[in-house]
């Protein structure tokens, strides 16, 4: 249970930072999608089909706190987590800049795929203008990757993220 409360809490600082402190540090309208970062970083430490659940519920709840185009997120990261869950069977997890080149196109293939669901829903974009935005989103998330992932992936491995074993569930006092 502890778990799962802490992946909320780490769920809602993202949506935090994301609307104050990194609204300071952002480079005209880029700011990183830290939403899409941590259902990157949850699909990494689960099996491909629990990591897209975890980023269903990751862009449900992001849907209803943006308020527009419904829907998108809520597409958009169990499909990003899925992808991200089918290919972390396939490498070291621990390798830093690995990690940073899987961020990079995870997140422009997110925020692709983010782009062309709002241009369906009405969205004015302007490919000129949203290939930048998209790639600098990207290379931001990446650029946070040395930051965040080791301590997370701690978390994940070691601390009080790691899941529990079936058999610890079951036997526990």
């Amino acid at each position: 249970m502890l778990r799962h409360v802490g992946m909320f809490v780490i769920w809602c600082v993202c949506l935090i930072l994301s609307g104050t402190v990194f609204e300071l540090f952002s480079w005209g309208a880029v700011k990183p999608d830290l939403v899409m970062l941590w259902a990157i970083y949850t699909a990494l430490h689960h099996t491909p089909v629990r990591g897209a659940v975890c980023g269903f519920v990751s862009g449900l709840l992001f849907d209803f706190y943006l308020g527009r185009y419904f829907g998108v997120y809520t597409v958009v990261l169990p499909l990003v987590s899925l992808l991200s869950g089918i290919l972390q069977k396939n490498w070291y997890r621990e390798n830093i800049p690995f990690t940073i080149g899987l961020v990079f196109l995870l997140t422009l293939s997110g925020q692709s795929a983010v782009a062309l669901l709002a241009l369906t829903g009405g969205a004015v974009l302007y490919l000129r203008d949203a290939v930048p935005l998209i790639a600098a989103i990207s290379f931001y998330n990446a650029l946070l990757v040395p930051i965040t992932y080791p301590w997370l992936h701690r978390a994940f491995t070691r601390g009080f993220l790691k899941q529990k074993v079936k058999w610890e569930e079951d036997h526990i006092l």
